[in-house]
C-alpha cells in the first residue's frame, strides 16, 4: 500500500519527466497524487525539496541497478560496461531538469554538497573499478586519467542528446564508438606509461566529508581481491573455495551497501572465515579484518 508521500514523489517524477521540472506547479503534483495541499507541506516545504527528495532517491535505485549489472555473469564484462554507461547516460537523459535545479538549489547547502561531492566520487570509483574489470589490473596505476577521459566523452554524449531527439540506435552508436576510443586509448597509456593525475589529484577535486570512508572502503575491497586471489591458488576442493568466496561476497556486499553496515553481520563473517582458515590464506584475512574494523 502506498504512502501519501510516495504517492507524491511519483506523481512528481512522472509529471517532471512528462512535463518537465519547470512547467510543474505544486497545485499539479498535488491534484495527481490525489493528496490535499496540506498533506504536500506536511511532506515538504517546496517543489524544489521534493525534486531534491526525488535526487536523492534515484541516485540510491541508479547505483543498485549499476552493480547489478556489474555482478551479471551471462554476458562479458564489457558488455556490462557497456550496459553500465547505457544507464548513466539515460539517467542524466530522463532526470536533467531535475539534475539542474537540485544541484543549482543545493549550493548554499553544506549538507547537500557533501552529499554532492560524496555522489561523484562513488560514480567515479565505480567508473575505475568497471576500467579495471574490463581491461584488467595492468589499467590501476592509470585508473584516474582514464575515468577522467571517459567522464570527459560522457557528458558529451549527454549534452549532445539534451538537444537532440535521440533514438536508442544512436545512443548504441555512440557506446560502441566511446568504447573503440577506450580501447586504444587503453592501450596507448598503457604502452607509453604516460600519467597526468595521481590518487592525490582526485582527492583534490573532490573532497567531502565522505573520503576518509570510501578510501578505507576501497582498502577493504583490495583486501577481499587479494584474498580471492589467494582461495583460487588453495590445493582444496571447488565446494570449499566456493564457501569462502561466497562468504567474502556477503562481507563485501554488507559493508558496500549500507550506510551504516550491520556489525553482526560483518563480525559473524570474520568468524567464520577465520575459524575455517588454512594457514596459507591467514595473513590476508588479518589484513582484511584490520581494513573492515578501520571502515567501521
Amino acid at each position: 500500500m502506498k504512502t501519501k508521500k510516495s504517492q507524491i514523489v511519483l506523481a512528481a517524477k512522472e509529471l517532471f519527466q512528462t512535463k518537465g521540472y519547470f512547467q510543474v506547479s505544486v497545485q499539479d503534483i498535488i491534484d495527481k497524487s490525489s493528496v490535499s495541499k496540506g498533506t504536500f507541506y506536511n511532506y515538504f516545504t517546496s517543489k524544489e525539496e521534493l525534486a531534491i527528495a526525488i535526487f536523492k532517491q534515484e541516485h540510491a535505485i541508479l547505483f543498485q541497478r549499476l552493480e547489478q549489472i556489474m555482478a551479471n555473469q551471462s554476458q562479458t564484462k564489457k558488455d556490462n560496461f557497456i550496459d553500465v554507461l547505457k544507464m548513466m547516460i539515460y539517467f542524466n537523459k530522463n532526470n536533467g531538469e531535475v539534475l539542474d535545479v537540485t544541484i543549482s538549489n543545493g549550493v548554499g547547502d553544506k549538507e547537500f554538497n557533501e552529499y554532492l561531492r560524496g555522489i561523484r566520487y562513488k560514480g567515479i570509483e565505480f567508473l575505475k573499478q568497471m576500467l579495471v574489470d574490463v581491461y584488467g589490473k595492468r589499467v590501476k596505476k592509470y585508473e584516474a586519467d582514464i575515468t577522467w577521459m571517459l567522464c570527459g566523452m560522457l557528458i558529451i554524449a549527454v549534452l549532445t542528446m539534451a538537444h537532440k531527439n535521440m533514438d536508442e540506435s544512436f545512443i548504441d552508436r555512440i557506446l560502441l564508438y566511446i568504447m573503440r576510443r577506450m580501447d586504444v586509448l587503453v592501450e596507448d597509456i598503457v604502452q607509453t606509461e604516460d600519467l597526468m593525475m595521481t590518487k592525490e589529484d582526485i582527492e583534490a577535486i573532490i573532497s567531502d566529508s565522505n573520503l576518509v570512508r570510501n578510501k578505507r572502503l576501497a582498502l577493504v575491497r583490495e583486501a577481499v581481491e587479494a584474498l580471492a586471489d589467494k582461495i583460487d591458488e588453495l590445493d582444496i576442493l571447488d565446494q570449499d573455495k566456493w564457501q569462502y568466496k561466497e562468504s567474502l561476497k556477503a562481507l563485501l556486499i554488507e559493508v558496500n551497501t549500507q550506510e551504516t553496515p550491520r556489525h553482526f553481520i560483518v563480525q559473524g563473517t570474520l568468524l567464520y572465515l577465520k575459524q575455517n582458515a588454512l594457514p596459507e590464506i591467514q595473513s590476508e584475512i588479518v589484513e582484511l579484518e584490520g581494513n573492515i574494523n578501520r571502515l567501521l
